[in-house]
């Protein structure tokens, strides 16, 4: 059984990243983890978390909503993933074998530094993302992480 925490992150392609920025910090009170121009992205955190709100520039807003838009990417406005927690590696091993077990496609597991992370698609295609934040993702995001992505994978049980 896949042992989920709480909800992760909600992450948002929007139109004007700094109109966004300035939105969800000085009138929702969301706190500024990073800003990652290498990846587009704004993290921002409510409470004593990490990110928890994730917003990315939707490089052409104009055609977003053509059907052209690739709903992996970031090319269309509106929420591009949602991710749940887990509270440990073992418990993110555990939901990666969980869901193979039952026929979901890992799309992709990555080692975001502060994190790690699967991705996978519930039965109508959103994009769903396991994660298990680390203990120090706060001081990982304050020192300005340098998100290297890097693929990963969990052995095969027996």
């Amino acid at each position: 059984m896949i042992k989920l925490q709480r909800l992760g992150h909600v992450a948002i392609a929007v139109r004007d990243v700094e109109r966004s920025k300035d939105f969800y910090t000085r009138i929702l009170g969301f706190r500024l983890l990073e800003q990652d121009p290498d990846h587009g992205g704004v993290f921002l955190s409510l409470g004593g978390l990490g990110n928890t709100l994730d917003l990315f520039q939707c490089p052409d807003p104009e055609s977003a909503g053509s059907s052209e838009a690739d709903p992996t990417r970031m090319n269309r406005l509106g929420v591009r993933h949602t991710a749940f927690a887990v509270d440990s590696e073992a418990d993110l091993e555990d939901a990666y074998h969980a869901l193979q077990g039952e026929g979901v496609e890992i799309l992709r597991a990555l080692d975001h530094q502060s994190q790690k992370s699967i991705y996978f698609h519930d039965p109508d295609g959103n994009l769903l993302e396991i994660v298990w934040e680390r203990p120090d993702a706060l001081e990982i995001f304050a020192r300005g992480r340098k998100d290297e992505d890097r693929p990963f994978s969990f052995s095969a049980r027996h």
